[in-house]
């Protein structure tokens, strides 16, 4: 069974359904939602979390309040994403340590490792003092 499928409902809208939980997805392709580009950054943006998560669970360390902003800049010839600009916020007061870590744990990202070289990514992680 595929994990997700899709069906192209018209005037460049489309809707995918996560098969195993059954959550959906609208993709639109005129700026009215989420398009397939938007998806791509924000995958990337879901994965860095989600790793950062990880980590923080398996070593106590307390992401609350954590957010992110996403910038995507398209480029052309060809049509792609040529830049990803990442914000990450912290509300949490770290060591040097748990810094790191969660940095490190952000850049193991399968999403991340998947883009294009050609695709600049760049992550500003906003740590209090």
């Amino acid at each position: 069974m595929a994990t997700i499928s899709g069906k192209y409902l018209g005037n460049l809208c489309s809707e995918f359904t996560h098969n195993l939980s059954g959550a959906k997805i609208s993709v639109n392709g005129h700026g009215e939602g989420f398009s397939p580009v938007d998806l791509t950054a924000t995958s990337l943006a879901a994965c860095m979390m989600a790793m950062m998560g990880y980590t923080a669970e398996s070593k106590g360390i307390n992401l609350e309040g954590l957010s992110i902003e996403v910038d995507k800049v398209m480029a052309d010839a060809p049509r792609r994403i040529g830049e990803i600009n990442i914000v990450v916020n912290f509300t949490q007061v770290y060591t040097d340590k748990e810094k790191m870590l969660l940095q490190k744990s952000a850049e193991t990202c399968p999403v991340k490792k998947t883009l294009s070289s050609e695709c600049k990514i760049n992550v500003i992680m906003n740590f209090p003092k």
